[in-house]
């Protein structure tokens, strides 16, 4: 298995010059495989070590997640580095603690009136799952029985949560649901390089949630802030081709996410993938 020419290429300037450059990734999908259940997630194998390389060549190496940041670093399991949680609403500085974002405390009670108003038990009947990760919820329909009737009701909660002045958004067999602030993996990845610094950077991602950060990178580039920034797709069967199109580059799975890491942190190829 082998990385395209032009992706390569794209990292160069960011491989050449790592003390000005940062690596930011999406965690599941991305440097984890997708499984039904969400607590039975783990990194692909040899992204831990070629993420612990880059740590000591990089400005900043960070994971830009939409699980609650707790759990993130806990599946990550590589502390020290930069976090995001919960679609950027709480993050994480290397060296510092979880904080959430400003201006997500006063939305706190909406959540929790909405997780009372769809709770497990009603949501179960479907085969849907809630996950209530404190300032978001997200409601899974991986594995439903009847994925009919789990969109249907995905779709009824999305209704409830914008006339709660809540925002909803989809992902992979899953609707989110968040406090109507403008917070998103944009912001975070906009908060996380403004700590470090940085003024390479590249972000993968797999998902709807993730063109939220590759567009932010766009915006920092044309801002002047950054002198490079890389957006690269993880495509799978269940990535809508519209996502991948956002991006700049172009993977094939978390194997490949681990293969760029590599060259990134300079490390011979081992030809596991091969």
């Amino acid at each position: 298995m082998t990385l395209h020419p032009d992706l390569l290429r794209a990292l160069d300037p960011l491989r050449d010059a790592p003390e000005v450059s940062a690596v930011l990734c999406d965690v599941d999908g991305t440097l984890a495989p997708i499984v039904a259940r969400p607590e039975d997630a783990d990194l692909a194998p040899g992204a831990r070590e070629a993420l612990t390389a880059l740590r000591g060549r990089m400005r900043l190496v960070g994971f830009v997640s939409g699980r609650a940041v707790g759990d993130a670093m806990d599946l990550v399991g590589l502390p020290g580095y930069a976090y995001a949680g919960n679609h950027g609403m709480e993050t994480c500085h290397p060296g510092g603690s979880p904080a959430l974002a400003s201006g997500v405390v006063r939305h706190l009670p909406a959540i929790r009136d909405f997780a009372r108003r769809w709770p497990a038990e009603r949501v179960g009947d479907v085969g849907v799952r809630l996950e209530e990760k404190g300032a978001t919820l997200s409601y899974h329909a991986r594995g439903a029985a009847d994925p009919g009737a789990a969109a249907a009701l995905l779709a009824g909660l999305a209704d409830d949560a914008r006339a709660a002045g809540l925002t909803p958004r989809p992902g992979r067999e899953v609707m989110e649901v968040r406090p109507g602030v403008r917070i998103d993996k944009g912001t975070a990845v906009r908060a996380l390089l403004a700590r470090s610094g940085a003024r390479r950077a590249v972000y993968f991602g797999d998902d709807w949630t993730d063109v939220d950060g590759w567009r932010a990178l766009g915006e920092l580039r044309a801002e002047g802030v950054l002198e490079v920034a890389v957006a690269v797709a993880v495509e799978s069967a269940e990535v809508p081709g519209e996502v991948s199109e956002q991006a700049d580059h172009r993977v094939r799975g978390p194997e490949e996410v681990v293969l760029a890491l590599r060259h990134l942190a300079a490390m011979p190829d081992a030809g596991q993938w091969a």
